[in-house]
């Protein structure tokens, strides 16, 4: 904010968690916003650093801040924090009717591709995701006759199998479910455990086949639990939505990317992390892209990861070709 607010051209406006810097232009055509995020992640000894380079993506909007003195469209910058969580783009989208904002885009850096490449994909670029726990209480046994309890194992172990069943279905796009745990009972050996909770991570890159996906976890984890008369609690964690892009906004990319001189690659399928860029397009036009990073470049989400900070000319050259 300090480094935007000496720009005469840009008004900053501050709002509490965010906040977002705006050129007015002089032509007529609809305002364009470019977001960027700004939030980090925890290393193993739980100190927090940019290990996903969102401090690169903030530092380019910020410079690309500074040259739209000319610019004859009117344009929002937007610094979201929260990504990670997928709750930052929720605090951000009011803005898009409040100011009728008509486009949007956003980038990420994205390592194993060429160092500067522009990556785009019509339709999904990124997977919906939840974090889902699930946990079933029954009632507590001596372990020599469990029958005189309610024990959920078995509901679990059964509840395991029909998620798996479920991803082997056939489907439009891709669908995923992984198991993230499972803890049944404790360690007192002398009694039949009442009590379990299984955690899972579900992803799909279509918006309506993730909500399938989700709806059905949860209506057999109840099916399970009343048929054995154990109460059963869902907790979702994290809930992302899928990131589709607009088809329009990608081939205007696409001729950006062309118009600049850049590598263009497109994608043959979604990435399967989430970004939470799908809840502005839920509401407008718009695309998420991403920039190469380096082939050998380390991954994201690593206490060796460092933006690269090569790879800012592509997007300061991408972000000025798409007003032109």
């Amino acid at each position: 904010m300090d480094f935007l607010v000496k720009e005469e051209h840009l008004e900053v406006h501050d709002r509490g968690k965010w906040f977002y810097a705006y050129h007015a232009g002089t032509d007529q055509s609809a305002p364009v916003a470019f977001r960027a995020d700004f939030d980090a992640v925890l290393g193993k000894d739980g100190s927090p650093g940019h290990f996903c380079g969102h401090d690169g993506h903030a530092a380019i909007l910020a410079g690309f801040g500074k040259t739209l003195t000319n610019c004859p469209r009117s344009v929002f910058l937007i610094f979201q924090p929260a990504e990670e969580t997928g709750q930052g783009g929720k605090l951000c989208v009011p803005l898009l009717k409040e100011k009728g904002i008509q486009e949007i885009y956003g980038f990420h850096n994205i390592p194993e591709y060429p160092a500067g490449s522009i990556l785009v994909r019509k339709d999904a670029f990124a997977c919906a995701s939840t974090g889902l726990e699930i946990r079933l209480d029954g009632a507590p046994a001596h372990a020599a006759y469990p029958e005189h309890g309610r024990n959920p194992a078995h509901e679990i172990a059964a509840l395991i199998q029909h998620v798996s069943e479920l991803t082997q279905i056939k489907h439009r796009g891709m669908i995923l479910a992984t198991v993230i745990g499972a803890v049944i009972g404790s360690d007192a050996y002398g009694v039949s455990a009442s009590s379990g909770t299984l955690r899972l991570t579900l992803r799909g890159s279509h918006e309506d086949e993730f909500e399938e996906l989700v709806s059905a976890v949860k209506e057999i984890a109840m099916d399970l639990a009343r048929e054995s008369d154990l109460d059963c609690h869902i907790r979702e964690i994290e809930r992302f939505p899928a990131t589709e892009n607009h088809p329009v906004c990608v081939d205007k990319l696409i001729n950006a990317a062309e118009k600049a001189g850049l590598v263009m690659l497109q994608l043959t399928e979604a990435f399967r992390w989430s970004e939470d860029f799908g809840y502005y397009l839920r509401e407008i036009p718009g695309a998420l892209f991403g920039i190469g990073a380096g082939e050998a470049h380390p991954h994201l989400h690593t206490e060796s990861y460092e933006f690269p900070d090569e790879i800012i000319p592509a997007a300061f050259k991408i972000f000025s070709a798409l007003l032109d």
